[in-house]
């Protein structure tokens, strides 16, 4: 049997106060130790980290069961390192799962949506301000510190936007499966500068050079559907992309004069359609073209 008991809450305050009432016990009487504080998350866009206490479990007060529970205590304390680093490392597994939920879920919400006109590839951005890049980069420092502790940060201007490179640390973990590890930080990335600084910045994550390969197997991608879209003559999809992604293959097509390139759905991530373009019918043989008296 357990000398002890676990209370979870949005505080330690409140995690105090979940055990007071289940055990009916005083809070200046209760004997516990803290193994967690929680966190409010990153920029409030992922979720939180509950508090989290450890209680003695309540016993008759004679000095033999006093003793049992200090040495329970001083167990606890002792494990408390222990205890944190396994909710860390915890929290480092499931992190990125739980960001991707979040901005997959919004996909999949918004997958239903009618469809949208085309991406503009010359959408109007604000030139990156010191505060927007500021954000971004605090917001990475912080997810990096959890996924890939030894992983650099360096940010590199251009005309109407930056890029932000992630180099060095555990470059797998950090781009994850097809890119999706990525493109999560990216999502947050844009989702805490539109709610702190608002729309129109353009700021790109990268992790060593990822994002050209990508954009080469966009590109392979898009000029292959395409050329199906116009020799089928029906529409080819492509998956859900985020706005980066969307833009590549929008640019890749542009010059194209047999099909047009349409994005599907509402919210971050959408389906990109490549619709063949209409053929002008030519004039059947012997078809004589009217002319006026």
């Amino acid at each position: 049997m357990k000398d002890f008991l676990d209370f979870e809450g949005k505080s330690v305050e409140q995690a105090v106060e979940r055990a007071c009432q289940e055990l009916n016990v005083p809070k200046d009487q209760l004997a516990y130790d803290i193994i967690s504080y929680g966190s409010t998350g990153i920029f409030g866009l992922v979720r939180t980290k509950k508090a989290l206490i450890r209680v003695s479990a309540p016993t008759a007060k004679t000095d033999a069961l006093k003793e049992g529970a200090e040495e329970t205590s001083s167990d606890a304390v002792a494990g408390n390192d222990h205890n944190e680093h396994e909710l860390l490392e915890t929290d480092n597994r499931t992190a990125i799962n739980a960001l991707l939920d979040e901005a997959f879920g919004e996909a999949e919400a918004s997958e239903a949506a009618p469809a949208s006109d085309v991406l503009p590839e010359d959408e109007p951005v604000s030139q990156a301000t010191d505060e927007a890049i500021s954000v971004a980069r605090a917001l990475l420092t912080q997810i990096i510190s959890l996924l890939s502790p030894d992983a650099g940060i360096s940010v590199q201007r251009e005309h109407d936007y930056c890029h932000i490179h992630i180099s060095g640390g555990e470059t797998a973990v950090l781009i994850g499966r097809k890119g999706q590890t990525l493109e999560a930080m990216q999502y947050l990335v844009d989702k805490a500068i539109n709610k702190q600084c608002g729309k129109g910045y353009r700021i790109v994550v990268d992790v060593e050079g990822y994002l050209e390969t990508r954009k080469n197997e966009l590109t392979d991608a898009a000029l292959r559907l395409a050329e199906k879209a116009s020799r089928t003559g029906k529409p080819t999809t492509m998956n859900r992309m985020n706005a980066h992604d969307r833009r590549i293959v929008h640019l890749a097509l542009k010059s194209n004069k047999a099909v047009r390139t349409q994005s599907v759905g509402d919210g971050y991530y959408r389906k990109l359609m490549i619709l063949p373009k209409r053929r002008k019918r030519a004039p059947k043989p012997g078809s004589r073209s009217r002319q006026s008296p």
